[in-house]
């Protein structure tokens, strides 16, 4: 996304709306679809992207 401001507040909505459902507030979709914005945007980060591009190059070493 492009606009930091406005993620951060989906990041803290995403908790929120976890905490929510664990305390029984929220049904059960609520949190799955908290949890998959949250992998999301783990999987956006620098250092996992950099994990996933070392797997890849190694992947591709490994075929020659």
């Amino acid at each position: 996304m492009q606009h930091p401001q406005f993620t951060h507040w989906l990041d803290a909505l995403s908790i929120g709306t976890m905490l929510a459902t664990l305390a029984g507030w929220l049904p059960s979709l609520a949190a799955l679809a908290s949890l998959i914005w949250s992998c999301i945007r783990i999987l956006e980060t620098r250092t996992v992207q950099d994990w996933i591009a070392r797997l890849h190059k190694l992947n591709r070493e490994r075929k020659k």
